[in-house]
């Protein structure tokens, strides 16, 4: 989540001064551990996260399609197991051995160029032409294997790839059809497509970097820089890191990781700034079967850390992990002066199932302004915070997966309630998936989520924050300086959603989500404003279409 700092020093200075102040929301940001096996293949992403992944109970589908398999594709979120792009989990050879193997790649890689041809009108004949087929086959009329390899930038860096280092990414784009035309222009708290009956450029996303793997044996090197430029980069920001970028209300650039990493035995460290490990969502839109975020994940989790994380495999079956943090989406003290703590916990119950611990904790801003100290933007209060995240992932057939996750998050002397008492805040909730793959090229999600804001601290109004202080979003408006303006809501946010994933080609696929939101409980603004339709709604029907074109 994002700290509204602009909010949280007002609130503070009011405080101080003695005025009363109404209960508000904040918004919140960022996600669980994935425990990967020895013999796996890992993802690029996968070096920043330790998330639960399809392929830690025995998936053989990888996922995302940045490096997409010839014969299957995702069914789900997987966060380990890529091919193409992906780290082997062979150790490097030596330097002769691998300039010549670069060599070799290089020309084999040229004569498969040269070789290729998928034209629509051979792989049609290998399809058929049943009065189905269109659902497998349009609008080429063949299968996705038949296509071949997805392309990838790494392949045009052979010598790089050989040792190990991974380059790509993807270009995210959305609209949303929201038949209510909200007269804000913006879905309620619906993120990361945000925009009703708008086009977003959500992502240019672009990747590099290398994983530390010793097979359990020997000391090893890692690094990754992962960029963002979008409309996307309003939530991926760390306050102290892209405050002063100079961004844009709506279009950005973020640097969400870039950290080295050192390995030994079964021992890893990384350094640097990463994305949190908690929850199932990831940052990343192509790195999630829907474009719409959870509210779990919106409201209810950080998105990076800035710090240090260390991880040791116990057993095949068993990883543990600690670190040391600046907090929430801080860098430094521009957002936070504390420091924060990381556990993490994975278990690889059998080729079946997983089961995945996060705890976060640590001081935090609040909006009482209790505990208050200096920072580069005023006077903030700072209280302590604890979050965990539990991520169960069950594969119940080789097409068909399910994922359950629940947040619960608290944190002391957040706010004062409309009675000006001073109290605690909670927030808590559950999200289900089930990911079904019907075809090489067609799956189909569906997403059942309730989510608790325990005070209404927050679900709501996310900018300015630390990180991004010129962007605008739901109820806060930069042209105009309102800020702030939907907030409040202590009650429960209730969501419905389900929609395929079809691929026309091996990089490029399209996705059709519809999303049924419901609120029910208080709205403590100043408006009596609702979460939705320009704050005369307490729900909300709308399709999100997105289209994704990796390299």
């Amino acid at each position: 989540m994002k700290i509204n700092w602009l909010r949280t020093a007002t609130l503070a200075t009011a405080v101080s001064a003695g005025l009363p102040l109404a209960a508000h929301a904040q918004s919140p940001d960022y996600h669980l551990s994935d425990a990967q096996s020895s013999d796996a293949v890992v993802d690029p992403s996968a070096m920043s996260r330790s998330k639960i992944s399809l392929s830690d109970i025995g998936e053989e589908i990888v996922f995302p399609a940045t490096n997409l398999s010839t014969s299957q594709v995702p069914s789900s979120h997987s966060r380990a197991n890529y091919n193409g792009s992906g780290y082997s989990a062979t150790a490097l050879a030596s330097h002769s051995l691998l300039s010549e193997g670069c060599q070799a790649d290089c020309a084999a890689d040229a004569a498969c160029d040269a070789s290729t041809s998928c034209g629509c009108d051979d792989c049609c004949d290998s399809c058929g032409c049943g009065c189905l087929d269109w659902l497998n086959c349009w609008p080429c009329g063949c299968a996705l294997s038949d296509l071949g390899d997805a392309c990838l930038l790494a392949d045009h860096f052979c010598c790089f790839k050989e040792r190990g280092g991974v380059i790509g990414g993807w270009l995210a784009q959305s609209y949303v059809w929201n038949p209510y035309q909200p007269e804000d222009r913006f879905n309620g708290p619906m993120t990361w497509t945000d925009r009703a009956n708008d086009y977003q450029m959500n992502e240019v996303y672009f990747y590099a970097g290398r994983a530390a793997n010793t097979e359990g044996c020997g000391f090893d090197w890692g690094w990754r820089v992962d960029s963002i430029y979008g409309t996307n980069y309003r939530w991926n920001t760390s306050g102290g890191f892209e405050t002063n970028f100079g961004n844009g209300q709506f279009y950005g650039w973020a640097i969400p990781q870039v950290y080295g990493e050192v390995a030994y035995n079964d021992l890893s460290v990384k350094i640097g700034r990463f994305y949190s490990p908690v929850g199932y969502y990831v940052v990343g839109q192509a790195n999630n079967f829907f474009p719409v975020l959870p509210y779990t994940f919106q409201y209810g989790e950080p998105f990076t850390h800035t710090g240090a994380l260390a991880t040791y495999k116990l057993s095949d079956s068993l990883t543990l992990g600690g670190g040391v943090t600046h907090g929430w989406d801080a860098s430094d003290n521009t957002a936070n002066p504390h420091a924060g703590g990381l556990a993490t916990a994975t278990w690889t119950i059998d080729d079946q199932r997983s089961l995945a611990y996060v705890g976060v904790f640590g001081p935090e801003p609040n909006f009482s302004g209790v505990n208050p100290a200096n920072t580069s933007l005023g006077i903030v209060g700072y209280t302590t915070r604890y979050l965990q995240t539990l991520a169960y992932i069950r594969k119940f057939s080789d097409d068909i997966t399910g994922v359950i996750q629940s947040d619960f998050g608290w944190q002391k002397d957040a706010l004062f309630n409309p009675n000006q008492e001073l109290v605690d805040a909670k927030w808590y909730g559950v999200n289900a998936y089930l990911y079904w793959n019907q075809t090489c090229r067609l799956q189909w999600g569906l997403n059942a989520e309730w989510f608790r804001d325990q005070g209404g601290y927050r679900v709501g109004s996310l900018f300015p924050s630390f990180g991004s202080p010129n962007a605008s979003g739901l109820g806060s408006d930069q042209s105009t300086g309102n800020f702030f303006t939907r907030t409040g809501y202590d009650g429960s946010f209730y969501r419905v959603m389900f929609g395929p994933k079809y691929y026309f080609t091996p990089n490029i696929y399209g996705r059709a989500a519809f999303a049924a939101d419901w609120y029910d409980g208080k709205t403590n603004n100043p408006g009596n404003l609702e979460p939705f339709d320009n704050g005369l709604r307490d729900h909300q029907e709308a399709v999100v279409f997105d289209l994704i074109a990796t390299f």
